[in-house]
């Protein structure tokens, strides 16, 4: 079942020697910075292009969702255990953000909707399904259905902590608490088991989560996003 190969790549039998663990670091690290630089400059290209050409958004929805279907079929044909694993979530990084970030700018949905939160469980249902109950489930598959479901339910949260109870609330301030220990858990979590691919994926999820902080912070207004000196003109 390709879900045991999949924990084999992230679960290191043999004691972590030091070595190991310094290299899931550095693995964690590089996933880390090619997150968050993407995530910056995206921001700024995105804002900027947004503001000299209307129809921008619906040309990067269109563009992003066709790079993410083209990222799962790819992946399909790789040989590498690990490299269609990773291609599958690089397509699951494209889809979220044309289905995700995208069409809620384009108004097609509401993030804190309470209709979001049951599509988001039901999507969450059959990813489990997918991954425990049905047998020989590509691995492409897992990782495009699993990079949506990391970041939608992150920012889902946020959204909705943030429209009950306000950005400065202490309900808020106990949720990035809460996202702050998830980072750097991740990160101890990947060194502890030694992989490449525990160090990737922990530096995934805390370079998810740092983000989602980041947001809290400029919906604080402690600081201004990557975009914010467009908004200000």
């Amino acid at each position: 079942m390709e879900l045991f190969n999949i924990l084999a790549l992230a679960v290191n039998s043999q004691p972590v020697q030091e070595s190991d663990a310094t290299s899931a670091l550095l693995f964690s690290f590089y996933a880390l910075a090619v997150f968050l630089l993407i995530q910056f400059l995206g921001a700024r290209f995105y804002s900027s292009c947004k503001e000299r050409f209307k129809s921008f958004p619906l040309v990067s929805f269109i563009v992003l969702a066709t790079l993410a279907v083209a990222s799962l079929i790819v992946g399909f044909f790789l040989k590498e255990l690990t490299h269609r694993l990773f291609l599958g979530v690089v397509g699951g990084v494209f889809s979220w953000t044309s289905l995700g970030e995208i069409a809620e700018q384009l108004g097609w949905y509401k993030a804190h909707a309470r209709k979001a939160v049951w599509i988001y469980l039901l999507t969450t249902a059959l990813w489990l399904v997918l991954v425990f109950l049905t047998p020989g489930i590509p691995v492409p598959i897992l990782g495009f259905i699993g990079y949506p479901l990391l970041a939608w339910g992150t920012h889902l949260t946020r959204v909705r902590f943030i429209a009950k109870w306000g950005a400065t609330s202490f309900a808020t301030t106990m949720l990035l608490l809460f996202m702050a220990a998830i980072s750097g858990g991740a990160i101890v979590a990947g060194a502890l088991i030694g992989t490449k691919f525990a160090g990737i994926m922990g530096g995934l999820i805390f370079a998810v989560s740092s983000w989602s902080i980041m947001e809290i912070i400029w919906e604080r207004g402690m600081a201004n996003g990557p975009w914010k000196h467009l908004e200000n003109k």
